[in-house]
């Protein structure tokens, strides 16, 4: 079991208070609530409990700011108090509460957080851990007497955390940042209770077993699920909260590791790389806004120049949920800091927070070469190029998941405001799918290669000796589909297929050309690779699709490149890609997702403006992407 001991948290001298950056919040958030009272006027009966809880974690942190518009709104406790209301609704007889997951302690856990961080901001419990407090002084609606509609807010939503206490004690989870949210959600209980003058032991031996498994981080930084929402949402804040609020801040070092694997997976657009993910961001473009507060809190508490400059430059991205960052920075007295500038000892004490203004990228955040090995992933950037190479599907034993890295897509090349979001290879080799590496060799000087291998049966007659009187055999998935025809005693007549991709990165004169080479060795069949440029832009020297309707333009449309190059343009930039191949009606230009997919009459395709090259899977194909400015030529 691990010993939760109490510690300090200040690792460097208080700084100035951010005027800035508190404005700005605060007048996010009051636009925030204007949408959400307007959007949601008389709609709170409907509301799911997060929603709910949600809602009333806004209203009730405008209220509570002086800076605020919302600040003492006479109208905002009738509002909160329907938001309880809602929540008693919702609350089981154990508490918890129903959703996607019926009767889930971890679901209802980030409602309870959301509902802990609400006390602190009415005044109902004392000071945050990490902050100090907001409005508390130290006792069960400490703050709030003399305002009657608001004390009951305060008294009915500390009834609904009394009523979950239990469960969340005693429940299970179903997926790994589930552990950290349930304990994070424990540990601020437990702090409130302290405050009350009675904490529950087992509230903290419940944590200590669950963080007493480990926290899974990978050793290059990300978490075993290698997403970013996931890090963001839910198990980076929740080992803050556990940190903070349960006295652990050892648990702040896997928050440094994990920030700071991701400094170089940021876009232009301010999105993160998420392409390497095992969770449902693998297939969207995440908004990299969710990392602006937890690179602020350790730049601020560290001292740190690199989490700074990160901070600094997502902070032109607007929030998702001002609000809410508004509650975290009045409870957590980092937030509120100015950020340093570069300082001696880190790793960026060359880089400075000025470096990150503007669209540009702090050097701390633009290395040349970046990789995650655990995740098979490379970013090169130079040229004006930045290149994406992947190479890390999870092995699809059990089939195309929730919880595997299937996303097919092992290419993605930016140049300015041209993209090229993805390049994926289909091949017609017994519907089993999009080419998925399976193995990754790369190296600095910008060459990465990529290796799959394939293989289909057809099989034969079943041995004398396994013959079943009656004719039914075992029901058996062989990898491909399932049958009752007893696939592990027959003999086979195997079909495969080995292709190699090879990226080199910084390949061609001057560094700005991407040479893509393909190999295959096997089965004869077609081939179809398939790019997919951000919508918006405008093709060249494509041509519409046999059966494309008469006048699809370029923006519209899905095309072939069949002789020559093509390219792609929006604004001053420009990809420019080939050579074509000429169209042959036994090589279609289709992308196949795999009877994984289509059996269920599913999809993983892509959204974008869409060109195929097709071709025939002998021997090599080299093909070349080349970012380019107008004004270079």
């Amino acid at each position: 079991m691990v010993t939760l001991v109490k510690d300090g948290m200040v690792n460097r001298p208080p700084a100035a208070t951010d005027a800035v950056f508190l404005g700005g919040l605060v007048e996010a958030a009051d636009r925030y609530v204007d949408t959400l009272l307007q959007a949601h006027d008389g709609g709170v009966a409907a509301l799911p409990h997060r929603a709910a809880m949600s809602r009333l974690l806004a209203l009730a942190t405008v209220y509570r700011e002086a800076g605020s518009v919302h600040s003492g709104s006479p109208e905002l406790p009738a509002a909160m108090a329907a938001c309880v209301s809602r929540l008693e609704h919702l609350q089981g007889p154990t508490g918890l509460f129903d959703g996607t997951n019926l009767s889930s302690p971890p679901d209802s856990a980030f409602t309870i957080n959301d509902a802990c961080i609400a006390l602190e901001i009415l005044g109902a419990a004392g000071g945050g851990a990490a902050g100090g407090g907001a409005a508390g002084n130290g006792g069960f609606d400490g703050g709030l007497a003399g305002d009657g509609t608001l004390a009951g807010v305060g008294s009915r939503l500390r009834a609904v955390v009394g009523r979950i206490t239990d469960a969340l004690v005693t429940g299970g989870v179903h997926t790994p940042n589930h552990r950290w949210e349930l304990c994070a959600a424990l540990a601020r209980i437990h702090s409130l209770q302290e405050r009350e003058g009675s904490p529950r032991p087992e509230i903290l031996e419940r944590i200590g077993e669950w963080l007493a498994e480990g926290i899974d981080q990978l050793p290059d930084g990300m978490y075993s699920e290698r997403s970013p929402l996931y890090a963001t949402a839910v198990t980076n804040p929740s080992l803050l909260a556990i940190a903070d609020y349960a006295g652990q801040p050892q648990l702040l070092e896997h928050v440094r590791g994990n920030l700071a694997a991701f400094l170089p997976w940021f876009n232009a657009d301010g999105s993160a790389e998420s392409l390497f993910s095992r969770r449902q961001d693998q297939w969207f473009t995440f908004d990299g806004e969710a990392f602006a507060l937890l690179y602020r809190r350790l730049a601020n508490q560290d001292g740190r120049a690199d989490f700074a400059a990160a901070a600094t430059w997502l902070q032109q991205f607007p929030l998702r949920e001002p609000a809410k960052a508004l509650a975290r920075t009045r409870l957590d007295r980092w937030l509120g800091m100015e950020l340093p500038g570069a300082v001696s000892g880190t790793a960026a004490a060359g880089a400075s927070v000025s470096a990150a203004v503007g669209s540009g990228f702090p050097p701390v955040m633009a290395p040349g070469h970046a990789a995650l090995a655990s995740c098979g992933i490379h970013r090169f950037r130079g040229a004006g190029n930045v290149v994406t190479v992947y190479g890390g599907c999870d092995e699809l034993v059990p089939g195309v998941v929730s919880g595997l890295s299937s996303n097919p897509t092992f290419l993605r090349l930016a140049h300015g405001a041209a993209v090229l979001t993805d390049v994926r290879l289909s091949r017609s080799f017994f519907d089993l799918g999009p080419f998925r590496s399976q193995t990754i060799t790369a190296s600095d000087a910008g060459t990465v290669r990529l290796g799959e291998e394939l293989r289909a049966n057809f099989y034969l007659p079943l041995p004398a000796e396994k013959h079943r009187e009656g004719g039914i055999y075992p029901l058996v998935h062989e990898g491909r589909f399932s049958a009752s025809m007893d696939f592990g005693h027959r003999p086979t007549v195997e079909h495969r297929l080995a292709t190699a991709i090879t990226i080199h990165a910084g390949g061609g004169a001057g560094g700005d050309v991407v040479e893509l080479d393909l190999e295959f060795d096997g089965a004869d069949t077609s081939f179809a690779l398939e790019l997919t440029f951000r919508a918006g832009g405008e093709l060249t020297g494509v041509e519409p699709m046999v059966g494309a309707p008469a006048g699809v333009s370029a923006e519209q449309g899905t095309f072939q490149l069949t002789t020559g190059t093509g390219s792609y343009r929006l604004g001053g930039d420009v990809i420019e890609f080939g050579p074509g191949i000429a169209a042959d009606p036994d090589n279609p230009p289709v992308y196949n997702p795999g009877e994984a997919y289509r059996y269920l009459a599913g999809s993983n395709a892509t959204d974008g403006l869409k060109v195929y090259i097709t071709g025939r899977t002998r021997g090599t194909h080299r093909f070349t992407l080349r970012g380019r400015s107008l004004s270079q030529g």
